[in-house]
């Protein structure tokens, strides 16, 4: 009995044992493939992150190398201004704050993220910092070829003269010009600096090395405060660098056309009747002369060899463009006209909150009882904005005329508020008037 009961707790011994041997296999081979597939796991993790740095890297070159070639603009105005006249150092200006302010929107388009934290932050900064520092440069030269950055004539800096205190502004407006594009400068530098730890905070893994070089410093002392001091008295004292404003009529025409023009100079006929005679063997020139604007005349010459005598006669006839004071120009009979200008900017810079007007004064009868004369018209258009070297034609809503009569036409062109009445002297700031002398002929 005892020895049966032996044997079964033996039995139970040994199978107890053997479960746990199993247990014991089971679980060492289970931490073997969760071992596996967890190292799968990881290097899979690996390598997706490696791809993503790298494709990273790949996508933010070209905003890179976007970068780096705006910093050949800046080196153009930095370098070369003063051989430049004005229109074109605002146009490099202008592409250098368009361009980087682009490439800083390139970057938030990408599309990929960068492979960290710093990476991102340290790429962003750089073009930002340039971005700021484009601003920050135009801001300065504005200053610098602004109207209170030249010093008039005879004036001099802290002088006691009568331009003392304009003396005293282009100091100022200097100083400013300094102290902002030194601070350009600076943040150029710093971008720099931005660059170069980005490129050292990405893995290695993501091939960085690719990367382009892109610094827009490479000489710090020319952006010293002496370097920039001289670089601004260059900027303010280069003429073609100045701020020129003007706003020209270049022709003044009405409708109904004008049928003759009166009282022309002896020099400058609106019709004009030449006669030459030639005889045999002799050379005769004939030469026709017209005005079309102010102080600039149109000639043709005609040259001829015959054998035998002969009379020709030519007649040329002007309009009315901006006509030679003193003369008057004719109108058929018509109770309105219309004044078409044709306005340009002559100016450096573009001018805008531009205006047309035309007022026509009547003038005293003469030979006639006296009475009351004709009430004066005037009518004034809105242009808008006219670029360097632009220019556009108007015309202006009809005046109203009386046969007849003789009038002052005052053609005017400004900048600023509309005018509210009749213009018949010069507007204030930039702009031209011209005044024609006019007849409406009696019915």
């Amino acid at each position: 009995m005892i020895a049966g009961w032996r044997r079964r707790g033996l039995a139970t011994a040994r199978r107890a044992k053997g479960r746990t041997a199993v247990l014991i296999a089971a679980s060492v081979v289970f931490a073997v493939v969760i071992g596996e597939v967890a190292a799968d796991v990881v290097d899979s993790g690996r390598l997706a992150a490696r791809v993503s740095a790298q494709t990273y890297v790949i996508e933010v070159i070209p905003v890179i190398d976007e970068s780096t070639v705006l910093a050949s603009t800046m080196h153009l105005v930095r370098n070369s201004a003063t051989s430049l006249d004005r229109t074109t150092l605002e146009e490099a200006l202008g592409r250098l704050v368009a361009g980087t302010a682009d490439n800083l929107d390139q970057l938030g388009t990408l599309g990929i993220s960068a492979p960290n934290a710093r990476s991102e932050q340290m790429l962003e900064a750089t073009l930002a910092t340039r971005a700021g520092a484009a601003r920050m440069l135009t801001g300065g030269i504005a200053l610098a070829t602004g109207p209170t950055a030249f010093a008039p004539s005879g004036a001099s800096p802290g002088g006691h003269s009568a331009t003392s205190t304009l003396a005293v502004s282009v100091v100022q407006a200097r100083a400013r010009a300094v102290a902002l594009i030194v601070q350009a400068g600076k943040q150029l530098m710093l971008g720099d600096r931005d660059y170069r730890a980005f490129v050292l905070s990405l893995p290695r893994s993501s091939g960085r090395g690719r990367l382009p070089a892109s610094s827009w410093v490479s000489n710090p002392a020319s952006w010293s405060n002496a370097a920039v001091s001289t670089w601004v008295a260059l900027l303010s004292g280069t003429p073609r660098l100045q701020i020129h404003q003007a706003l020209v009529i270049v022709a003044v025409t009405v409708q109904p056309p004008v049928v003759r023009i009166v009282g022309l100079p002896t020099t400058t006929t609106s019709t004009s009747t030449t006669t030459s005679t030639s005889t045999t063997t002799s050379t005769s020139t004939s030469t026709t002369t017209s005005t079309t604007l102010p102080g600039a005349t149109t000639s043709s010459t005609t040259t001829s060899t015959s054998t035998t005598t002969t009379t020709s006669t030519s007649t040329t006839t002007t309009t009315m463009q901006l006509p030679p004071q003193g003369s008057t120009s004719v109108l058929p009979p018509t109770g309105r006209i219309s004044v078409v200008l044709v306005v340009a900017n002559a100016g450096n810079i573009p001018i805008s909150g531009i205006w047309a007007a035309a007022s026509a004064v009547p003038e005293p009868p003469i030979g006639r009882h006296p009475g009351p004369s004709p009430p004066t018209h005037w009518a004034a258009v809105r242009i808008g904005r006219l670029a360097p070297g632009a220019s556009v034609e108007v015309t202006l809503p009809p005046l109203g005329v009386s046969s007849g009569y003789s009038y002052t036409l005052w053609a005017s062109v400004g900048s600023g508020g509309l005018p509210e009445g009749p213009v018949t002297s010069p507007p204030k700031g930039v702009g031209q008037t011209d005044k024609v002398k006019i007849k409406v002929s009696a019915g």
